[in-house]
């Protein structure tokens, strides 16, 4: 006879034996290859017992803990969703965004720097710049050195404007700097330096770029008892400001041109900075003239074709 097993709990295991035919009997293909194919007869039905029990106790083992998991289910949607979990930006506070005279002096500065451009003319178009009057006001105080006398104006000259907008009638002030050290403490920021002199390579398409010298690149280059002293190609600009060379007689000017009231409701006014920088290469004066990069395309003439002209060919 053979006895068929039944499994109650996991932590007790009871042996329910119920006596049943052995024709009827059917194992699953697991558990007779679980059955060593050597045994005999009468030990047939007890190691199957055995088998029964140990496969049954494997197989609710497994179970178990997927049951204990079953109530937290994985939140598949936030792994698919990239959106979940993201911190939400929060809006930008315009009435907190501000800008400094000292950040707004560095920009001004930088647009002076980028102007004296190795491969372009000496003599740039006016720098315009659209300001707040207490702005203008900072900057009155670095013309003046920052005394108690303001320092008035070289030239005042009222124009009446009819072809553009704004129109109307407005008044320009002019201050003319001869002093290059003074250009310098009316720009000079901790942001942003201003830089009298400026270093170029040239590439070879023509082109030129700034070249940011190391502060320990001269020793590259130190000379020694056998060789001289090895520098490459020295390309700079420079500011103009002031007697550039003995005979000169007129100084050339540092120009800051101011014209009030353009926006009166906002209270903006326009700047204008004029100045003229040259070019050295190897410690020579050059004269230069912008150029154009790109070769110029010679002009074509197209001449029109009619019937008439067939005819007369």
């Amino acid at each position: 006879m053979v006895h068929g097993l039944e499994v109650l709990s996991t932590e007790q295991v009871e042996v329910q034996i119920q006596t049943m035919d052995p024709d009827t009997l059917h194992f699953s293909q697991s558990i007779l290859s679980d059955a060593p194919q050597d045994l005999h007869p009468s030990q047939t039905t007890q190691q199957l017992e055995m088998l029964s029990v140990k496969r049954k106790r494997q197989d609710h083992s497994t179970v178990a803990p997927l049951q204990e998991v079953s109530g937290k289910k994985p939140n598949s949607t936030r792994r698919n969703n990239p959106a979940i979990g993201v911190r939400k930006q929060e809006p930008i506070d315009e009435n907190a965004a501000s800008i400094t005279f000292v950040q707004w002096l560095a920009s001004v500065t930088e647009r002076i720097n980028q102007a004296m451009h190795f491969q372009f003319s000496g003599k740039p178009d006016p720098l315009v710049f659209h300001v707040p009057q207490f702005f203008f006001d900072c900057l009155r105080e670095r013309i003046s050195c920052g005394g108690k006398k303001k320092r008035l104006p070289n030239f005042t000259t009222g124009f009446v404007r009819r072809d553009a907008v704004p129109l109307g009638t407005f008044t320009k002030y002019t201050w003319h700097i001869t002093n290059i050290i003074h250009v310098k403490q009316i720009f000079e920021t901790p942001l942003m330096p201003l830089e009298i002199t400026r270093s170029f390579v040239e590439n070879r398409d023509g082109t030129y770029e700034p070249f940011n010298r190391r502060k320990d690149e001269n020793e590259a280059f130190r000379k020694t008892d056998s060789q001289p002293l090895i520098k490459p190609l020295e390309l700079k600009t420079f500011l103009k400001v002031g007697n550039m060379s003995p005979d000169q007689q007129e100084p050339t000017p540092f120009l800051i041109e101011w014209i009030p009231d353009i926006l009166p409701i906002s209270k903006i006014g326009e700047l204008r900075i004029k100045f003229e920088f040259g070019h050295q290469r190897n410690g020579q004066p050059e004269k230069r003239t912008q150029r154009p990069l790109a070769r110029a395309v010679p002009d074509i003439s197209i001449t029109r074709i009619t019937n008439q002209h067939l005819l007369q060919l």
